[in-house]
């Protein structure tokens, strides 16, 4: 948890493909796993692009979170400019280094045999810290998985409970 100290941390989801675009991305910016910022995209807001550039300008991001990551580097690369850093209106963007919640549960998990949002929740996590946070934060995504805000609100509660058991920042890459 030290080394990610009064970092700030962003989870984030897309649902979409590559072939169809993103549907829907949502955020979550937090520091010391307090929550600072969150963000929903319908794709009919307007340009996806717009939004993750608009979003991620306001500040600088430490390190991105995401429920197999690559899912969402393919997507940012596929539908946003994506190079590891990214200079823009005279600020850099960096899209990482991720923290990914899939390869955290395999390596802390082995014997699991699931790794699913849904599977996940259900064994770590407590049921009213998950609707505390869909009440607060789903206003405009579905209140249920495979919804790019409930998703995200998962993957920061499973990083969340991790905080002061292990160093999260060795899972960074």
């Amino acid at each position: 948890m030290k080394a990610l100290q009064s970092k700030i941390g962003r989870v984030i989801d897309f649902e979409g493909n590559r072939t169809k675009g993103i549907q829907q991305a949502s955020l979550i910016d937090f520091t010391d796993f307090e929550i600072i910022h969150c963000s929903e995209f319908l794709n009919t807001d307007g340009i996806f692009t717009d939004w993750i550039l608009s979003s991620t300008c306001n500040y600088q991001i430490d390190y991105w979170v995401a429920h197999n990551a690559n899912v969402e580097k393919n997507l940012i690369k596929d539908h946003a400019p994506y190079r590891a850093n990214f200079s823009t209106f005279s600020k850099e963007i960096q899209w990482g280094p991720w923290i990914d919640t899939l390869t955290l549960y395999q390596t802390l998990y082995p014997n699991l045999q699931d790794f699913r949002l849904q599977i996940l929740s259900k064994e770590f996590l407590i049921s009213s810290e998950i609707d505390s946070l869909v009440e607060q934060l789903c206003n405009r995504t579905g209140k249920k998985f495979h919804q790019s805000m409930f998703d995200s609100i998962i993957t920061f509660l499973l990083l969340r409970r991790l905080r002061d058991s292990i160093d999260l920042s060795l899972f960074m890459v």
